[in-house]
């Protein structure tokens, strides 16, 4: 417990809106932490499988990458020396720090930050729509239509992105409308949209494949975890987690704001981490599931076995069910993989 003969001589209010800037500096570097180590990992697997066949689909991503660190890193630098100079340099500031960091954002150093912060938000948002044209190509929907949309959508963000930084430059001071509030509001309609896009699109399809071929196939698309990355949805729920009290002119938001660019990025890269190991939707995986390319894979596996059974051998198993029918299954070895059929029952 901390004494309290040694506590400032603030109010409880002003007391815990510093808390709450200092615990969102804290949030933020441990995003930070994970959203460099995933870069790092992000990179080295771009980079091991890059060739000549490759470079036009990788290089994309890699750059992307480099540039996302990059953003963020000057957006976590600054907002940390922002930070310091409200909490050190400049403690004597009149209201204390949560006041300097309430009242000083058109410093040149938020400006900084504020920047790289729009910067951020719309390459991750780019790459989150770019993935809704990947994961719709094949669909009804015309590619040229489904580009054009996910343009004009993308588009205003820069423009509310370009109001909110005169905002802080006190161009638009005079303006009654909170650009901060309508920017964030935006990047949170768009992501809602593309993530009910990106999650209904697999899961029409699993619904439509388990009729013909059993719930267990198409799996790796339609998991929780492959749908809370193919759509960002950790980015989603974090913003609204601050677009929630900010709209209150709660001093909870402040835990959340200086998070939301290196949760952002945790995100985006977590999409470019399951394309690059293969697990993401490509612009083929709609016509292999059409096709039932795993299906026939399926299929020629067992065929295989029966053409060449010197490669196999055949297991007799009997199983008696609790209402005392006997169910004889034989299980083909082959490769160190098991097919089985049910002889009879």
């Amino acid at each position: 417990m901390s004494d309290p003969a040694y506590q400032p001589n603030e109010t409880s209010a002003t007391i815990y809106t510093e808390e709450t800037w200092f615990q969102g500096a804290l949030v933020m570097c441990v995003a930070y932490g994970s959203m460099a180590t995933l870069s790092v990992q992000c990179f080295f697997m771009l980079t091991r499988g890059l060739s000549r066949s490759t470079l036009k689909k990788d290089l994309p991503l890699l750059v992307f990458v480099v540039l996302i660190f990059m953003l963020c890193t000057i957006f976590v630098g600054t907002a940390m020396q922002f930070t310091q100079q409200a909490y050190v340099d400049q403690r004597n500031f009149p209201g204390g720090p949560a006041a300097y960091e309430r009242n000083q954002y058109c410093l040149s150093i938020d400006l900084v930050a504020n920047i790289t912060l729009v910067m951020s938000c719309l390459l991750a948002d780019m790459l989150l729509l770019w993935r809704c044209t990947v994961v719709y190509r094949g669909s009804a929907v015309p590619r040229w239509l489904s580009i054009t949309l996910a343009s004009l959508v993308w588009l205003g963000e820069p423009i509310f992105g370009l109001l909110f930084i005169s905002q802080i430059r006190d161009i638009l001071h005079h303006q009654s409308v909170n650009f901060t509030l309508v920017f964030w509001c935006y990047s949170l309609a768009l992501n809602v949209f593309a993530t009910l896009l990106i999650i209904t699109r697999p899961l029409v399809y699993h619904y439509r494949r388990a009729k013909l071929l059993g719930t267990h196939h198409g799996v790796r698309y339609t998991c929780i975890v492959a749908m809370i990355v193919e759509s960002e949805l950790l980015y989603t729920v974090f913003l609204t987690l601050f677009i929630i009290p900010f709209v209150q002119n709660h001093p909870l938001s402040n835990v959340f704001l200086q998070g939301l660019i290196p949760v952002q990025a945790i995100s985006a890269l977590m999409i470019i981490y399951r394309v690059a190991d293969g697990q993401g939707w490509t612009k083929d995986t709609y016509a292999q599931i059409t096709t039932g390319t795993q299906y026939t894979s399926e299929t020629n596996n067992i065929s295989t076995i029966q053409a060449n059974p010197s490669a196999a051998h055949t297991q007799q198993e009997t199983k008696v069910s609790p209402s005392g029918i006997a169910i004889h299954q034989e299980v083909y070895v082959h490769m160190g993989r098991g097919l089985s059929s049910t002889d009879g029952v």
